[in-house]
């Protein structure tokens, strides 16, 4: 009897103190990783009370290269539609650095153009007119559009917009939130490629956001609403009236149309858009490797010199 309680005592002790020391660790990591939270979030808040977002200064090397391409790009991009009354507007990331950094967001590496169907349609037909091959440019038009230069990262997205089919109200506004939800469903994206053609879109929204009505016109200053294959961050719905008419800002030195409420735009796609957001950095990780290699240089040197103004 003695010895099967000793031989217990032998076995059990060994597992009873391992799994203490288990659970003391555990607590320990756990009171260390909200040791550093806290201090990190300390120090967020006392490099955000010294340093503003908005007086970060613009960001050197490669990636700014690579934002003062896209500047041109984006300023041609802008006259060309103004030659073919072509409506656009900067949005997203692109607004915002225009906002809050009167050009480039630092750490951004793209840009973002809204448009409403019709000016968008119009686009599409115009672009191998507009932005040839034989000049350099590349196009892409998929559930939406891309316009970029040969050999080099530069990207331009341009975003179809859609007027509603109901005038604006509470109930109405709801009620659209739902149909974009349904819609976006059945929209999949997989390595970058997308289940719908733009057509494919075009009939899904006309069935499952229209239900087969008509959309309002302008006149009727309906709600505008982005194309749900598009809206991968999340569905933003904005009013006519904060959109048109349209203001000029100022971005990298060019002036190009805005929304004409911008904050309002930006606070209904970001929030608190003054703040720093909870990740600094690259965007898209694919341009980040290839900012880090660097071998399009010369490429978007020589771009600039040829196109820039």
């Amino acid at each position: 009897m003695k010895k099967l309680l000793k031989h217990k005592i032998a076995c059990i002790l060994p597992y009873c103190i391992r799994a203490t020391i288990k659970r003391f660790l555990a607590w320990n990591r756990k009171r260390k990783s909200a040791t550093i939270e806290e201090q990190l979030k300390e120090l967020r808040n006392i490099i955000i009370f010294n340093n503003p977002i908005t007086q970060v200064p613009p960001t050197t090397g490669k990636l700014r290269l690579l934002q003062e391409g896209n500047a041109v790009l984006l300023d041609i991009f802008s006259r060309k539609c103004d030659e073919h009354n072509l409506r656009y507007w900067i949005d997203y990331g692109t607004l915002l650095g225009a906002i809050r950094h009167k050009g480039f967001i630092p750490w951004d590496d793209d840009l973002d153009v809204g448009m409403l169907r019709n000016d968008y349609d119009k686009l599409i037909e115009l672009l191998p007119q507009l932005f040839s091959s034989e000049e350099g440019f590349t196009t892409n038009v998929g559930t939406f559009i891309q316009i970029g230069y040969k050999g080099t990262p530069l990207n331009l997205d341009i975003f179809p917009h859609y007027l509603h089919s109901q005038v604006p109200s509470e109930s109405n506004l709801s009620e659209l939130k739902r149909r974009l939800h349904t819609a976006n469903k059945k929209i999949v994206y997989t390595d970058g490629l997308c289940n719908v053609t733009t057509k494919q879109l075009d009939s899904l929204i006309k069935k499952e956001v229209y239900k087969n009505e008509e959309a309002l016109s302008e006149q009727d200053s309906p709600l505008v609403f982005i194309s749900p294959a598009a809206a991968m961050i999340n569905i933003d719905i904005l009013e006519f009236n904060d959109i048109f008419p349209q203001r000029e800002v100022l971005f990298e030195g060019v002036m190009v149309k805005a929304p004409r409420n911008p904050r309002k735009c930006l606070e209904c796609i970001y929030g608190d858009y003054t703040s720093y957001p909870p990740k600094v950095g690259f965007w898209h990780q694919h341009l980040e490797n290839i900012v880090k290699k660097g071998q399009f240089v010369s490429q978007v040197n020589s771009f600039i010199d040829r196109y820039g103004r």
